[in-house]
């Protein structure tokens, strides 16, 4: 054992895929990982993924198009839960065309080598058991918290039931002068939160102690799916449901020439902007490098500027950020 003594101690292990305890699958020798599928030197003919969050949508999408024959099991009965359900369902649609195969409800008994295949035993909704052959099988079922090793409770650091470091909005552990950021710390897990979490303790340690995740707002992500899908802010349900009073415009990614031009004309696009102030709530872009776009609106909400800003903005033509224009053209 290693022990390390510092002023002040910074806690970034990161975290590793979780591993569900299911029976054959510690014996199976097709069962990968988010890491350990990126290592595989063949090419599967059917990739079974198990779970529907977003690193196993983004794998099942990155295999459907390299030629693989893709199957997906959820077990729970709600696809992308975190979107409005039009943007959901415009999702699952186009996954569906591409020709993934879902199947919900789906909750995994048993995973069972053979010659030259392995077969997913699982149960549907109603009670019924299937039987699944591929040659690979993904487990993407979330990820769990690297401490396991640093003897935390020896520091009287403490972890919360998932693992994960307890930490207040400055990243401080329950010792003052221990931090945890990236993962670790339960936030959340994308590599830009990861260098955020890094600014704020920097802060406290060599500047003004302005920075906490309480400033931190308005955070865009994106789903590397095809097409990628992007958001900000709040959406519909989340709005209504916090009490706004909503002005909505959508539209259909078609509608951009560039995505035309790219050839590329699926998804569709949604904002949501505060009716009594005109702010912009949220935005959600389900399109062909939305991953860029998306920053643009953040950047807008971060400034407090009202939606016009980017409904009246002159864009470069064609570019797939002109699309904008006319996304916030809808709301009135």
């Amino acid at each position: 054992m290693l022990k390390i003594q510092a002023e002040n101690i910074i806690i970034n292990t990161g975290t590793k895929p979780y591993v569900p305890r299911l029976p054959g699958l510690e014996e199976s020798q097709r069962v990968y990982d988010s890491t350990t599928l990126m290592q595989l030197k063949h090419l599967p003919r059917h990739l079974i993924v198990i779970g529907s969050g977003y690193v196993g949508l983004e794998f099942a999408s990155i295999y459907r198009a390299f030629g693989a024959e893709v199957t997906v099991l959820e077990q729970n009965g709600t696809f992308l839960a975190a979107q409005d359900r039009d943007i959901a369902d415009a999702v699952y649609q186009t996954m569906q065309h591409q020709g993934i195969v879902f199947h919900f409800h789906a909750k995994v008994r048993q995973i069972q080598d053979e010659a030259d295949r392995t077969f997913v035993e699982y149960t549907n909704e109603q009670g019924q058991t299937h039987r699944l052959a591929g040659d690979a099988v993904l487990v993407a079922v979330g990820r769990a918290a690297v401490t396991d090793e640093l003897n935390l409770e020896k520091a009287d650091v403490e972890t919360n039931e998932r693992g994960f470091v307890k930490v207040d909005e400055y990243l401080r552990t329950t010792i003052p002068h221990i931090w945890a950021i990236g993962d670790v710390n339960g936030g959340p897990q994308f590599t830009y939160i990861s260098l955020d979490d890094f600014r704020i303790v920097r802060d406290q340690l060599y500047g003004k102690n302005q920075r906490s995740t309480h400033t931190r707002q308005h955070v865009p992500y994106s789903i590397f799916i095809t097409p990628t899908l992007s958001h900000v802010g709040l959406s519909e349900e989340e709005a209504i449901h916090q009490g706004y009073e909503i002005k909505v415009g959508k539209l259909p990614a078609a509608a951009s020439t560039r995505a035309q031009m790219m050839q590329e004309p699926t998804g569709l696009l949604k904002a949501i902007v505060d009716a009594r102030t005109n702010k912009i709530l949220g935005c959600t872009l389900y399109s062909a490098e939305s991953n860029e776009v998306i920053n643009t609106v953040a950047i807008s909400m971060h400034a407090d500027m009202g939606y016009q800003v980017l409904r009246d903005n002159i864009f470069t033509h064609p570019s797939v950020s002109e699309i904008l224009n006319d996304l916030f053209g809808l709301i009135s």
